[in-house]
């Protein structure tokens, strides 16, 4: 059975207590009515924290105030004497609340059924900054803000083309946060276009307040600690996905743009690896080696030791076991037991103050670590394993990414501190499989590598010179989808 929306009425009074009940008679709510001898009754209505008061003064309530006798449809008369660009009319009582909780002033004329909706929002926002998780060393150093039309114009900043489509919605029956999805109409594939709107329109949540809410929510078909969303917060890092064909979905109260889809490689991809020249720069290749590293070397470290002394050289090996003859604890949880202090550390550094979190992490990491190797507590190689796989870990440039090595380490550590070498290939199998299983938005994970595409192939290990990648676009159609 269909709800029928309650409609405003004719008596501008009553819609004057409608509104009053809706916001259980705000303090912000603001009317300010205007009387005239021969005219019909006009009402202002807006919430004062969140709108303009000197655009309303000076392009509504002034205009209003030296118009004079009304001839004609009333609506007609209003919409053409105030100063406001964008304006519209509206009918529901549904649709004035969200439109005064969106911070715009609505004008309520006796007589009427309708209200005019104008345009005067004014979201307090912080100025432009550099970014703060993917800062880099050349090019734009710009990053976006929490107020959606800021965003969308750095965007428009950089792809001047009338290609740019920009779509539109409210999602949340408690926030009704604007989202938006981005892309180029002749670039997208249609295929993906449509499957992100399907899960976009399959949102149910009552409230959205990060666009992180949207990624969990358009990525919960699959179950992995990888990240099938690109996140950003680099206006040019957004525009060169668009231009490769890709979508970007912008969340208002969020400096993090998501991109989709997003494949296995892009997560070792950075701005400076396209501000810099491409001959003799293998920084993307060392932070493929260094996540490689990261995940296998303490696993590795832990089946030499308890399991394959024998492919350890002698000198090594000796030394290794003299420093276990005073350590109490077995390997493994010594392993797991540092670990966890580097996790602790580390999340505690995020926390705490930042005039602080130097001091801090010299203390927990220097300090606590020499101090427990000099005790006996711990080996001193393996809180230099350890150390060292932290370090290669902080050279993948992407902070969720990071998160999903953690989770596969610590499995690996379980299998090869059960089977050893066989345990730990096995885990590798499963791994690849996985990464093979997952797809973004219909694109398989590992494209370009598998299936391959050599295209594509100009730009994932290392960058090749920009006018091969550049003018050999990047296209994610139906060849590519499972």
């Amino acid at each position: 059975m269909t709800t029928v929306k309650p409609h405003l009425s004719k008596v501008l009074n009553d819609n004057l207590s409608s509104i009053q009940k809706l916001f259980h008679n705000n303090k912000e709510l603001i009317f300010r009515p205007l009387f005239y001898p021969t005219n019909p009754s006009i009402c202002l209505v807006y919430l004062e924290t969140i709108t303009d008061k000197k655009m309303i003064q000076e392009h509504i309530l002034s205009p209003l105030l030296k118009m004079g006798q009304i001839t004609g449809s009333h609506n007609e008369v209003i919409e053409n004497t105030i100063e406001i660009s964008k304006i519209k009319t509206v009918s529901l009582l549904d649709d004035v609340k969200n439109e005064l909780s969106a911070g715009n002033t609505l004008i309520f004329i006796d007589g009427l059924d309708q209200a005019i909706a104008a345009d005067t929002a004014d979201w307090k926002d912080r100025s432009l900054a550099p970014p703060q998780t993917q800062r880099g060393l050349n090019g734009p150093q710009i990053g976006f803000t929490e107020l959606a039309s800021n965003n969308l114009s750095l965007i428009k900043r950089v792809i001047k083309n009338n290609q740019l489509t920009i779509e539109d919605q409210k999602i949340g029956t408690e926030t009704n946060t604007g989202v938006y999805l981005l892309y180029l109409a002749d670039k997208v594939d249609p295929d993906i276009l449509h499957d992100v709107k399907r899960k976009m329109e399959s949102i149910d949540l009552k409230s959205i307040l990060d666009s992180s809410y949207i990624q969990e929510s358009i990525t919960s078909d699959q179950i992995t600690p990888f990240p099938l969303v690109l996140t950003t917060e680099r206006p040019d890092v957004t525009s060169g996905h668009i231009i490769e064909g890709k979508i970007a979905i912008l969340c208002d109260g969020s400096p993090n743009v998501l991109i989709v889809p997003s494949l296995f490689m892009q997560f070792f991809q950075t701005a400076d690896d396209y501000y810099e020249s491409s001959i003799f720069d293998f920084a993307r290749l060392i932070r493929i080696i260094s996540f490689v590293i990261s995940i296998f070397l303490i696993p590795l470290y832990i089946s030499f030791t308890l399991f394959h002394q024998e492919l350890v050289p002698s000198e090594l090996l000796i030394s290794l076991a003299a420093q276990r003859q005073i350590v109490p604890l077995p390997l493994v949880i010594e392993v797991i037991f540092l670990m966890l202090i580097f996790e602790v550390i580390l999340e505690s550094s995020i926390r705490l103050p930042t005039g602080i979190t130097l001091a801090f992490s010299i203390i927990g990491t220097i300090i606590l670590g020499q101090s427990a190797a000099e005790a006996g507590l711990v080996q001193l190689s393996t809180l230099v394993i350890i150390s060292a796989t932290y370090v290669l870990n902080f050279a993948v440039p992407i902070h969720p990414f990071g998160n999903a090595i953690k989770i596969i380490r610590y499995i690996l550590v379980f299998l090869a501190s059960t089977q050893g070498l066989l345990g730990l290939i096995l885990g590798t199998i499963v791994l690849i499989n996985h990464l093979s299983s997952l797809n973004s938005f219909g694109v398989p994970y590992l494209s370009p590598i598998t299936p391959i595409n050599t295209i594509d192939l100009k730009d994932t290990f290392i960058r090749f010179p920009l006018k091969k990648i550049i003018n050999t676009p990047k296209k994610y159609n139906k060849d590519d989808l499972k």
